[in-house]
């Protein structure tokens, strides 16, 4: 490969490396917002899919549980096609048509899709953790022994008073 052709390669990569830089900065802030119908719900999603925040008005209380879990799930997949239509505005014109599917196919093997579950009777309470299981044993604390009133706390078991004569 001659000089010349070898540098147009090397800056045609730098520039791609470049876009993808661009593109992956552009990606992370991407967030699809939707707000519910009557405004006592807002959802904000990561293009993935995963919810970062919830908000309830406190008109959001007025209705029944399984009305507000419906208004909570609806949002959610409201906002979820925000993100999803905001990644494409974002990624097509970089990647082209021809590049766009298998890109999504990409990013759809880094988060799966999963199907929200609709109103469904709660778990029943002995399938549910208890709160103290729901900590990992990493992060208890054990009772502290206390030192033995005797303990000089140096380690050994001569005292540091020891008679020096």
């Amino acid at each position: 490969m001659d000089q010349a052709r070898y540098d147009e390669t090397l800056r045609h990569f730098a520039e791609q490396a470049a876009n993808a830089a661009r593109l992956k900065d552009s990606i992370a802030q991407l967030k699809g917002s939707a707000r519910s119908t009557d405004g006592s719900v807002t959802v904000t999603v990561a293009p993935s899919g995963a919810v970062l925040g919830l908000q309830l008005a406190p008109a959001a209380m007025n209705r029944s549980h399984t009305q507000l879990t419906q208004d909570i799930l609806a949002t959610i997949r409201a906002a979820q096609q925000e993100a999803a239509a905001r990644m494409e505005d974002t990624v097509r014109p970089l990647v082209g048509d021809a590049q766009y599917d298998r890109f999504q196919a990409a990013f759809r093997a880094q988060s799966p899709a999963v199907e929200p579950l609709g109103p469904t009777a709660p778990p029943p309470p002995s399938a549910l953790p208890t709160p103290s299981s729901a900590i990992p044993a990493a992060h208890t604390r054990r009772p502290r022994t206390p030192a033995p009133p005797d303990d000089d706390g140096d380690f050994t078991d001569e005292s540091i008073y020891r008679d020096r004569s």
